[in-house]
């Protein structure tokens, strides 16, 4: 059983909470804030961060500036990218006075991948596919050798594919229709077939904060599948980076709307030899797979009100307190759990210059 513990101990003039013992290089760890009971600043180990992280909590509760004092840190340790889904940290950020280099407002949507298959995937979850409509999609992969596909290869192919029975004519017309209702005339405008080359070149060339808003998708599955084509172009270029001591974290906000995934799931389990760390942000931790849960190292708890939310933390930490702790916590209290901490801390989240 976890318990709550404050231990003091002094690194650069700050007193810090690492491991209960002094950290030797200040430059390696994220600030979170001040300990409940005046024993110093909280800071975790930025490869801590590496073994990916959850924030949860009720609206209001102060998770996006949370993020962003992460975020803001993070940036000297690799570049950071924020999908935002609700247009919320442009204007934190700027509240906390942190500095954002790059802003996406004019969000693309990948469309070619290497791994296509990856891509069907998500279109299978974000447009909710029948078994049938799905076994088309696979049908155009065995069709094609060639890895780098476009959603144009896809449409097109199913258009020309000839069918002879009516339950896939009536399958084949059905699967058309759900594609084109987030790929036609009107929508064509937030895609982009070249965005791999100039995100890589954004990300490489642009240091600091990378904000990529949401906002202009107003259409919820084409958000959905604008946060996990971006999440999956990111990864593929930090796969092909040739310099493995880069590393990259993914914030992704309002979570709930990806976070059980075939993708996340994946993610989850294997970024972390890549040296991508996921932060993910949801309101609703009940609606939480156990995988998610488990491979999420770092959590940081805001005020949780809903029962259900709060005893899948009690069970994720195995910590009875937060029963009671946890409906209580005021607008920028945390309980911090992480593997360099013995016992969860409680937290004031602060900005440290």
């Amino acid at each position: 059983m976890r318990r709550f513990k404050h231990v003091r101990s002094c690194s650069l003039g700050l007193e810090l909470l690492i491991n209960y013992r002094p950290v030797i290089n200040s430059k390696e760890v994220i600030y979170l804030g001040f300990i409940d009971g005046g024993y110093g600043v909280l800071g975790v180990p930025v490869n801590d961060f590496l073994r990916h992280t959850l924030i949860v909590g009720s609206t209001g509760s102060g998770k996006t500036t949370t993020a962003a004092i992460i975020a803001s840190q993070l940036v000297n340790y690799g570049y950071v990218v924020v999908i935002d889904w609700n247009d919320e940290y442009l204007n934190v950020v700027k509240s906390l006075d942190i500095k954002v280099n790059v802003v996406k407002d004019d969000i693309k949507i990948p469309i070619k991948f290497k791994d296509f298959e990856e891509f069907i995937n998500i279109l299978n979850e974000v447009l909710e596919l029948s078994d049938a409509q799905s076994y088309l999609l696979y049908k155009f992969l065995d069709h094609y050798e060639d890895s780098s596909l476009s959603l144009d290869d896809l449409i097109n192919y199913l258009e020309e594919t000839y069918v002879e029975s009516k339950w896939m004519v009536e399958t084949k017309s059905a699967l058309l229709r759900k594609l084109r209702m987030i790929y036609n005339s009107r929508t064509k405008q937030f895609y982009d077939l070249d965005l791999t080359k100039n995100l890589r070149s954004n990300l490489q060339n642009e240091t600091g904060l990378h904000v990529i808003s949401l906002r202009k998708l107003r259409d919820s599955k084409l958000r959905r599948l604008a946060a996990l084509t971006l999440i999956k172009l990111i990864e593929e270029i930090k796969d092909s980076d040739s310099n493995p001591h880069n590393y990259n974290f993914i914030v992704v906000d309002e979570a709930q709307n990806v976070i059980n995934s075939s993708l996340i799931s994946r993610l989850v389990a294997e970024v972390r030899k890549l040296g991508i760390g996921l932060i993910l942000i949801t309101q609703s931790p009940s609606n939480i797979s156990n995988n998610i849960l488990t491979n999420c190292n770092v959590k940081i708890l805001h005020t949780l009100k809903s029962s259900s939310d709060i005893e899948v933390m009690v069970r994720s930490l195995g910590t009875n307190e937060l029963r009671e702790l946890l409906p209580k916590l005021k607008v920028g209290e945390v309980l911090v759990d992480a593997p360099s901490l013995r016992d969860v801390v409680k937290v004031r989240v602060s900005r440290f210059e």
